[in-house]
């Protein structure tokens, strides 16, 4: 099935490589993908090497996905925006680089980016919520929001929690990624099933912000087996 009011705006990741697959996996084939590509080759947040060029290419190709490159990894870019403005879809998965947060010029632009944040939302805004959210409940967690220019705050259209995963030395790249994944397609899902958005939470305030996790903590994490009290 194509999405043909849904597009997405993707940066060359592990992540947007398990949403790819599962788009197509799952027959969820996004109208058009705009790639913004690493032009330095120095890796960039959200990236574990910079020789996923060519397979993120197959996998559209594959699929018959309509798509585009850009040299500008910059999502908040004019030459990006001016791309975005000119597409009819009203909607745009945003899957960009680690850090990278839309400005207030593109989301001005009238159209809504769907993102999937690394964590259950409210409870679990920020940055690395995953890794807290080990230490605090032995799960991870990923949620679907609409950006806004309130970090993490957006309406919540689907969240959920998963358990831990087997192997914790791959959750930046793996294990996060594919929850995020699950997530997008039974957000999905869910909007072609009732041909509309529906929101689990719309007024996701509250909860609290996380910031980069201290590398003794992360190692808490990652080793932990059960739930640290």
């Amino acid at each position: 099935m194509r999405l043909n009011n849904i597009a997405m705006v993707a940066a060359d990741t592990t992540r947007t490589k398990y949403y790819i697959k599962e788009l197509i996996k799952n027959k969820l084939l996004p109208n058009y993908v705009l790639l913004l590509l690493n032009r330095d080759h120095e890796l960039l947040p959200g990236q574990k090497e910079t020789k996923t060029e060519n397979e993120l290419v197959a996998l559209l190709k594959s699929a018959s996905i309509k798509f585009e490159i850009s040299l500008n990894d910059n999502i908040n870019s004019d030459e990006i925006i001016r791309v975005i403005e000119s597409r009819p879809e009203q909607v745009f998965i945003f899957s960009g680089y680690g850090g990278a947060l839309l400005k207030e010029k593109i989301l001005d632009t009238g159209k809504k980016f769907l993102h999937i944040h690394g964590g259950y939302l409210p409870n679990y805004k920020g940055s690395t919520t995953n890794y807290y959210s080990l230490i605090g409940e032995n799960t991870i967690g990923a949620s679907a929001i609409f950006l806004t220019k309130e970090i993490d705050c957006g309406p919540i259209l689907l969240r959920k929690k998963f358990l831990p995963p087997k192997d914790r030395t791959e959750i930046d790249h793996n294990s996060d990624s594919e929850a995020r994944a699950k997530t997008l397609i039974e957000c999905l899902q869910n909007y072609v099933n009732s041909g509309t958005w529906k929101y689990e939470l719309e007024n996701n305030y509250g909860g609290e912000t996380f910031y980069i996790i201290h590398p003794v903590l992360k190692h808490l994490a990652i080793l932990a087996k059960e739930q640290l009290q």
